[in-house]
């Protein structure tokens, strides 16, 4: 069980580090960039919004996997509720 955990953990983390240099191309290309417009921004240089994309799909992939191993494990129980 904490194996799987930690193997969700990691494909999080492999997923949302491989898709982020894509979501920055992806939000340049449509226009989702955040302009330093005075002073008081904290950022210097514009920056993309579109962070959260890679953080869901690498949650998404995480969930999914979890819901397959256990699934295949039988540990999951979806269709019989016990009350």
């Amino acid at each position: 069980m904490w194996g799987d955990i930690a193997i969700a953990f990691l494909l999080a983390f492999i997923t949302a580090f491989v898709i982020t240099p894509y979501t920055i191309k992806l939000a340049k290309k449509v226009g989702a960039i955040d302009l330093p417009k005075d002073e008081r921004r904290v950022n210097k240089k514009p920056m993309p919004r579109l962070g959260g994309l890679a953080v869901i799909a690498g949650f998404l992939v995480s969930i999914v996997y979890l819901i397959a191993i256990l699934g295949i494990e039988g540990s999951l129980n979806l269709r019989n509720r016990r009350l």
